[in-house]
């Protein structure tokens, strides 16, 4: 069945002024940089809660509330100084699914070190993403720049020995063909200006990063009608971000953040279950819901 574009433009706006409050950005680790005002603390507490953005939410927040509350007021300060709060933090770490503690120490080391040896302005990691020549974004290949950056410098910090599975796992294989869903989602946080995101990154703009395609998208641009495909890599992430762009050509992540919703508050399935379905926003436009169904209020 052809999408009716129209009506999902509608149906997604229906769904942004409904989650646009502030009380549900605890739902989302973007409730972790909110809590800071500089933005050099905001652009690297983003990093961090981006890169160990993958598991269930309480999971991600159980590990990173006192990594946070350990980095103290200023996280920027306490990492670039590297003294005995810093160290104390170190010695504190604790496993986190893939990445064991030395893995996080690893980590965190390595992030000192690239900031001590950085200019301490802000934007701070921008540039590691744009052509050393040009000064440009580039699709997949910036990812995949930034990835080879932090491969380097883990392996610096670690003898130059090969990374270990959660460091990998952990800033993801320049060369693979993934998404990238957890360094999509960082950039849409610096990149975009709008609610909920920051806007440091002025170079690289929000029609040119890929989609953020965490599991709650992938199913939910299938019932959406959006895609038929079943699998999902970098090239699928920039064809999302694309049929977006019709929608919205300055802004094709302004939904990001209010579909995950769907899928993190609403517990959608992609499956028709009746009390989810005939109170979701987007009940008229998914595939999944048998026509008849008595469409939601707005109210």
């Amino acid at each position: 069945m052809p999408i009716d574009s129209k009506l999902l433009h509608s149906k997604l706006e229906d769904l942004k002024k409904k989650y646009q409050k502030i009380t549900y950005l605890d739902t989302d680790p973007i409730c972790f940089p909110k809590q800071y005002k500089n933005p050099l603390d905001i652009e690297i507490i983003s990093f961090i809660s981006c890169l160990y953005a993958y598991g269930n939410v309480k999971s991600i927040q159980g590990f990173l509330k006192p990594i946070f509350a350990g980095l103290g007021p200023s996280p920027f300060q306490t990492l670039k100084e590297s003294g005995e709060l810093f160290q104390t933090f170190l010695k504190g770490l604790n496993v986190y699914r893939f990445q064991t503690k030395k893995d996080n120490q690893v980590f965190f080391q390595t992030l000192a070190r690239v900031l001590n040896e950085m200019e301490p302005k802000s934007p701070l990691l921008e540039s590691k993403f744009l052509d050393p020549n040009q000064g440009e974004f580039q699709e997949v290949i910036s990812l995949q720049r930034f990835q080879s950056f932090w491969e380097m410098e883990l392996k610096k910090t670690n003898g130059n020995k090969t990374l270990t599975y959660g460091l990998q796992f952990l800033i993801g294989k320049s060369t693979s063909k993934s998404p990238k869903k957890r360094l999509s989602l960082f950039l849409r946080w610096m990149v975009r200006s709008s609610y909920p995101d920051f806007g440091i990154y002025q170079k690289i703009k929000p029609n040119q990063i890929p989609f953020p395609l965490d599991v709650h998208i992938q199913k939910l641009i299938q019932i959406l009608g959006i895609t038929t495909r079943k699998s999902f890599g970098s090239k699928e992430a920039y064809l999302i971000k694309d049929f977006f762009l019709k929608l919205n050509p300055d802004d094709p992540l302004l939904y990001d953040f209010y579909l995950t919703r769907v899928g993190i508050i609403e517990k959608c399935k992609a499956e028709y279950q009746k009390g989810v379905c005939e109170n979701c926003y987007l009940n008229e436009v998914c595939l999944v819901v048998p026509r008849g169904i008595e469409p939601r209020l707005q109210g």
